[in-house]
């Protein structure tokens, strides 16, 4: 094996060559890797806000929900409704001799 001076320089150089070019594609794979590793937790967290947002507002919702709840209650109780016509609307209880009573027929399933 003789090796020439000038073909010395020219292994060297290919070996450098292909350390760098394995050295960068070592450091492209990590950093991709890093990349993808924060990119997951940052979009872990931001799903963690969505859903804290989420559940605030459905607490909320909640929340509204029983108080019209309470309130429909309140409008539509017959006492309330008496009231409203009687002051209101200028409405009478009507004589005994007028009013109706009428029988619900149970039907068989009942």
């Amino acid at each position: 094996m003789t090796t020439r001076a000038g073909d010395i320089g020219s292994l060297i150089f290919e070996r450098s060559k292909r350390g760098s070019f394995r050295r960068v594609l070592i450091a492209l794979v990590i950093i991709s890797g890093l990349i993808l590793y924060v990119g997951g937790k940052v979009k872990i967290v931001r799903l963690g806000y969505q859903v804290e947002a989420l559940e605030r507002e459905r607490r909320e919702l909640e929340r509204e929900n029983r108080s019209l709840r309470i309130e429909a209650s309140s409008l539509s109780s017959p006492a309330r409704i008496e009231e409203i016509a009687i002051k209101h609307l200028g409405m009478i209880h009507p004589p005994k001799e007028n009013q109706v009573m009428v029988r619900r027929k149970l039907s068989p399933t009942q």
